[in-house]
């Protein structure tokens, strides 16, 4: 099906394929600018918008709305709508990130978590309609904002499932990682696609989300090493805390009793060396590691659906595999 969909002119667009933060940062300001009459609002919202360096989400429906683009397409007015399409993305990302923080209680250096909370999420809230009005204007086929709304649920369920701990085994937190991490990745290379193409390109759909899940794996292993992450003080669960749950040998059973201390890993260990040598007796890290690849790996089998050139493929890899 997906096989009679080729997409060329690699070498002729690479020069077209990097963001321009500034044209979206612009793009950004003046949607919330004419849209929050509230001067301390929109400051606020402004100052969260600059706070970030790299726009991931953003540049995934950028990339995608250029690739997948026909060449005759590919046009200053079409660069120029989606940098438009980045900021209505990147405003939606910022606000999800708003609300993860909140819900999650962590990341507590963060602009965002500085401020009194009800203020907080007050803003995202703001950021989250403004993004649903950009959206709304730049749906061109109709399946955009519908595309939007149906991955907003997604990824909500999954966060509640996070939040509650609701997932109790393996395939559980996977599923649970597709919905709240696979979503959103999925949401940003679905824009790229939808306005470009006015399809529903489903193998783009499933390698974002596998990519999504080996993304969440990364951050889980990272978060271990945070002692005031919420995944760590509420005993939620994780791959990484499921896995020590089964207490295949020693190293894991004293992993669980650290989890369980509320000690930092330098005043159970007294070393980071000392703990990630725990984590690799215990299974922890090589498990990881190849829950990733099978994630990956299915990400790739994705992607050979569609017919794309081995450098079109390598530049989706180079923005989905960090």
């Amino acid at each position: 099906m997906y096989s009679n969909i080729t997409f060329k002119g690699v070498i002729a667009i690479s020069d077209q394929l990097h963001l321009n933060l500034d044209a979206v940062i612009k793009a950004s300001t003046q949607s919330v600018t004419s849209r929050i009459l509230n001067e301390n609002a929109r400051k606020r919202i402004l100052s969260f918008i600059r706070h970030k360096e790299h726009y991931f989400f953003g540049q995934l429906a950028y990339v995608h709305g250029i690739l997948f683009a026909g060449e005759d397409n590919r046009n200053a007015a079409l660069i120029q709508d989606l940098h438009k399409l980045a900021a209505a993305v990147e405003l939606y990302a910022r606000s999800f990130d708003i609300f993860d923080d909140l819900e999650d209680q962590d990341n507590l250096e963060e602009p965002w978590m500085q401020i009194p909370h009800p203020e907080a999420l007050n803003l995202a809230t703001l950021m989250y309609t403004v993004s649903m009005q950009l959206f709304t204007e730049m749906d061109r086929s109709g399946l955009l904002v519908p595309m939007v709304h149906d991955y907003s649920i997604r990824a909500m369920q999954g966060q509640h499932e996070d939040l509650t701990g609701s997932a109790q085994t393996e395939e559980a937190c996977l599923e649970m990682m597709k919905l709240k991490s696979g979503s959103l990745i999925a949401m940003a290379s679905m824009a790229g696609v939808l306005y470009s193409t006015h399809t529903f390109l489903t193998p783009v759909e499933e390698y974002s989300i596998h990519f999504g899940i080996a993304a969440q794996i990364d951050n889980d292993f990272r978060d271990l090493f945070h002692s005031h992450k919420s995944d760590l003080v509420t005993k939620k669960n994780t791959l990484a805390k499921l896995y020590i749950g089964r207490k295949f040998n020693s190293q894991s059973e004293d992993l669980l009793g650290f989890f369980e201390s509320g000690l930092s890993y330098s005043e159970m260990y007294g070393s980071v060396d000392s703990y990630k040598s725990m984590l690799l007796k215990a299974g922890v890290i090589p498990y990881l590691n190849v829950m990733k690849q099978i994630s990956i790996q299915k990400a790739i089998l994705s992607l050979n659906k569609l017919s794309l050139t081995t450098d079109q493929i390598e530049i989706i890899k180079s923005h989905l595999i960090k």
